[in-house]
């Protein structure tokens, strides 16, 4: 048989599943920011490697490109 609330055991257990529900949708945006953030880390990770290796890279490209132009004789 169901037992019957008073109003306040009402509130005290809407209150007690607010305070849940919110501790729950702030460690969700904590975990959002987390991701947010290391995903800026990769991406400057990147960035920096295609600085610091793009030329050596491009050089070769090149290299290979004008060989397959230039026939010798």
């Amino acid at each position: 048989m169901m037992r019957i609330q008073t109003r306040s055991e009402v509130k005290k257990r809407r209150m007690r599943y607010q305070v849940f529900t919110g501790f729950f949708d702030f460690l969700g945006i904590l975990a959002g920011v987390i991701v947010i953030i290391a995903c800026a880390f990769l991406i400057k990770s990147l960035v920096d490697y295609v600085m610091a290796e793009g030329q050596s890279m491009f050089k070769v490209l090149w290299q290979i490109f004008t060989d397959a132009l230039i026939i010798p004789e």
